[in-house]
């Protein structure tokens, strides 16, 4: 069904046509002047908003961008902004109402005052504590306000304060775009602070957010939520109120403000529910928004397929044009710069309304949680729209093997916090490795469970690891020591050799790990081990030592072998040769074949031993997950010989398909190919 596109002109919501206002900054530039053009190279819009957002909030890196203690005692239910905004003289004058609920136990005293951030260049002119007149202080950006009784754990309270002035910082902007105010708001990471009072807290998001914003009449105001009313308080000025009933951390709140138009669309839920989809769109951009913004609704459609409804269904979703580099992920209405039409970076904020809207990082060293999803999100939607090599591809193009941690060690330091190559490059190889260790079904169901459990609310990267294994039954601590608090990446050197008869050939392999930077990696690696022809088999081996070897069943003709050949892991492979692997142990420690296979319902593992030793004898899936222990224990030399009946270790029976029978000897390792029919 043909979408029904509608162009809104301001003139025609409010009745008059817009006015031309003062300039007393320089015009912003128009589309054709900006950096974001198509032919831009890729990633380029992600790059910038990156860095515009570290560089423009650096002057605020040594500021605590924590809570303090009171701020621990109260959870803040509502905000109701009520904001009237000068373009003309750069001015802002608000009254800004919270109300809370006093947390705690009975024991714990009663609450006499409450902590919120403000900015220093905002100056308080009254505060009010359940309507009374209330005493306040402030220190740096915490303004402390005296309530007007103890409340006790339970009992809800209302704080109001009025203040105003011209925001500091780079998270509120007063422009221009072709003549007429362009003003916008981008708080991340602390920014909300700046020009509006509240708890600048990830960990505790307000229930509702009404914003009430008046501007001149020649003006519209797009912000999150639903749009509840407009209305004429004085002659021309115009109050915009929208609500947001969503729960939402206070960086996401915004304000996007200029005579735009506005591009309708829509998108049907899961369940059949039709959803408003809104761009406000700056002069000049009508032509490329058309041919530009339609896909929103395909990706909508895509990431809600895999990642669970659209979190915001009963309100919107859309893009407002602002004159920032790249964008920003406003819940329910990204900011997007008015020459970015791609859809890498439509995707990309599109993704963080579930990752990082939905279920936001707890605090931003865990940035990645937001970041690495969204940008990972990009080549999940080219898989979608253009196939599997279009996905290895967008990985590829987000490939970093330098130096640094993704866990953002120093929050308070906004350089790294938007670190581009850590936060959003290397972070994007996590959700895609985690993707080939658990395989498609326990990755998406893991994601889902990660949702459920802290959708609306923060997460750390230990919640999201937690998560992940309860779905999976897999021990993940390993993999994100690795590669969240690690640094750098696996380097494989790997030499073989093919041995043995017709009807009896093997690949003899030895994988080392050659990385002196940092340690030792535990990954399912990838091994194909091509024919003539092209043709080719699949292995997938452990390796979690400094130096593995391996014994498996190949075809007679087996020509040469490649490793991890679909770059599922961020590593280097380095080949080696044949001289490496002169010195691999004879044959007779190794699994010697398995009858019957194919087999239903069960087939015999039969292995030899050269020695006595501790021997373990597992059964893995395609993707590398351990299915079943079949023996761990030390046995004699000679031949030994093991039942699997085709059972999981809780005693349900496996689905047909590939597994692998894995025997581990000391640092040796033999891989056989099983086939379960059914």
């Amino acid at each position: 069904m043909a979408r029904l596109l509608i162009i809104i002109c301001l003139a025609c919501v409010l009745g008059q046509a817009p006015a031309v206002v003062g300039q007393p900054v320089p015009m912003a530039p128009g589309p054709e002047a900006t950096p974001f053009a198509p032919q831009y190279r890729k990633h380029q819009s992600l790059a910038l908003e990156a860095e515009t957002k570290a560089r423009r909030h650096q002057k605020f890196a040594q500021q605590d961008p924590g809570k303090t203690a009171s701020m621990d005692r109260y959870d803040v239910l509502a905000y109701d902004l009520a904001l009237d905004l000068y373009p003309e003289v750069f001015q802002l004058e608000g009254v800004v109402t919270m109300r809370a609920r006093v947390v705690g136990g009975a024991g714990d005293p009663a609450l006499d005052q409450v902590d919120l951030h403000l900015g220093a260049g905002m100056a308080v002119s009254s505060v009010q504590s359940a309507g009374q007149t209330a005493g306040f202080s402030r220190e740096g950006d915490i303004l402390t306000i005296v309530l007007d009784r103890p409340y006790l754990p339970g009992e809800e309270l209302t704080v109001t304060v009025t203040y105003g002035g011209n925001p500091e910082g780079d998270s509120f902007g007063w422009d221009y775009y072709a003549g007429a105010p362009l003003i916008w708001t981008l708080s991340e990471p602390y920014g909300a602070r700046q020009w509006w009072p509240c708890k600048d807290v990830n960990t505790d998001k307000a229930d509702t957010v009404d914003l009430r914003v008046t501007v001149p009449a020649s003006l519209m105001v797009a912000s999150n939520g639903l749009l509840i009313g407009t209305s004429s308080p004085v002659a021309d000025r115009v109050t915009y109120h929208w609500r947001e009933n969503y729960p939402i951390v206070t960086y996401l709140v915004s304000l996007a403000i200029h005579p735009y138009s506005v591009l309708e669309d829509s998108y049907t839920g899961l369940d059949g529910q039709v959803m408003p989809v809104r761009h406000y769109i700056v002069p000049g951009t009508l032509n490329q928004a058309e041919a530009g913004f339609p896909v929103t609704v395909d990706m909508l459609q895509a990431f809600a397929a895999a990642y669970g409804e659209y979190p915001f269904i009963d309100e919107k979703y859309g893009h407002a044009h602002f004159p920032w580099g790249g964008g920003m992920e406003h819940q329910t209405l990204t900011s997007l710069n008015y020459g970015a039409f791609g859809q890498g970076i439509i995707a990309h904020e599109l993704a963080h309304q579930w990752w990082g809207d939905l279920v936001t990082c707890a605090d931003f060293g865990h940035i990645w949680l937001n970041e690495g999803f969204a940008t990972w999100s990009e080549a999940y939607w080219r898989e979608i729209n253009e196939g599997v090599d279009a996905y290895h591809e967008e990985m590829a193009l987000a490939r970093y093997t330098g130096d640094g941690t993704i866990f953002v060690e120093n929050p308070g330091n906004f350089w790294t916090i938007f670190d581009y190559n850590l936060s959003y490059l290397k972070a994007s190889w996590v959700p895609h490795m985690l993707r080939r260790v658990l395989g498609d079904e326990d990755f998406f169901a893991g994601l889902a469970h990660y949702r459920a459990l802290y959708g609306y609310g923060s997460a750390t990267t230990e919640q999201f690891r937690d998560a992940m294994e309860a779905v999976s039954g897999r021990e993940l601590d390993s993999f994100f020591q690795q590669w969240i608090y690690g640094s750098y990446f696996p380097r494989y050197r790997y030499d073989y050799s093919f041995a043995g008869e017709a009807g009896a050939r093997r690949l003899q392999l030895k994988l080392t790990q050659v990385q002196t930077n940092t340690g030792i990696f535990d990954m399912p690696v990838d091994v194909r081990v091509y024919s003539p022809g092209g043709a080719f088999v699949d292995f997938t081996v452990p390796c979690d030592r400094r130096e593995q070897w391996y014994t498996l069943d190949v075809p007679d003709d087996a020509l040469f072998i490649a490793l991890d050949p679909e770059n599922w892991i961020l590593c280097e492979t380095i080949p080696g040769g044949t001289s490496g692997v002169e010195s691999l142990p004879a044959r007779e420690t190794a699994i010697s074949g398995a009858w019957p296979n194919p087999f239903n319902p069960r087939t015999t593992v039969q292995f030899t031993m050269g020695e006595p030793a501790p021997v373990e004898l597992v059964i893995h899936d395609v993707s590398g997950r351990r299915i079943r222990t079949l023996l761990h224990e030390s046995r004699s030399a000679g031949e030994h010989q093991v039942i699997w009946d085709g059972k999981d270790d809780g005693g349900q029976t496996a689905a047909a398909g590939v597994y692998f029978a894995r025997l581990s000897v000391h640092s040796r390792t033999s891989v056989a190919k099983l086939t379960l029919l059914k």
